[in-house]
């Protein structure tokens, strides 16, 4: 997940100045933060510093998915598809659409709300899954969400066997107080 302290440390390794790295981590609250890079940064450096920011789901997880990719070589794109979403996927859900994308997207409901599963903190006393409650009228921007795309990403490509690149963010919960699901297009390289 994408925290203040690692994100500091790979704008260093990404060559940004330390004016800037300054400037960008600044009071250390993350929604602030996101909102600076997104004004500060290139885009596209921005989207690989979050993605490499991404959880690894753990190395029993990881174990899981490559089995599963095992299992599943040989298969279409499509039936693997059909596989994950019918066998594997309880709140998560994936679409094979035209021009070669695929969207990806998290179910996960909560009193009638979609929730965020990121338990990066935002500030003290303040959670990233705490905005689709928010009380503050505070709202992350949809970029952050590369992070949990790129987490997402990865475990498909173990799954599926094939190389994948975030595209969009379409929605996500912490940017729609809980109206919105996690939904991201990634693209079939």
């Amino acid at each position: 997940m994408a925290r203040v302290y690692g994100i500091k440390k790979k704008l260093a390794l990404n060559n940004v100045d330390e004016k800037t790295i300054k400037e960008i981590i600044g009071n250390e609250d993350l929604v602030d933060v996101i909102g600076r890079m997104e004004n500060l940064i290139d885009s596209d450096m921005m989207h690989e510093i979050l993605d490499s920011c991404a959880c690894g789901g753990g190395q029993e997880f990881l174990n899981q998915c490559k089995k599963i990719g095992k299992d599943l070589a040989g298969k279409t794109l499509d039936e693997k598809i059909d596989y994950l979403n019918n066998y594997i996927f309880h709140s998560e859900k994936i679409i094979l659409n035209r021009n070669n994308l695929l969207t990806g997207t998290f179910l996960y409901k909560e009193n009638e709300k979609y929730k965020c599963v990121c338990s990066a903190a935002v500030k003290k006393g303040m959670m990233v899954y705490d905005l689709t409650e928010n009380t503050d009228n505070r709202t992350m921007p949809l970029s952050y969400c590369f992070c949990c795309a790129g987490s997402f990403r990865r475990h498909l490509q173990l799954q599926l066997g094939i190389e994948l690149k975030t595209k969009k963010i379409v929605s996500s919960p912490i940017n729609s107080r809980g109206q919105k699901p996690c939904e991201f297009i990634f693209e079939i390289l």
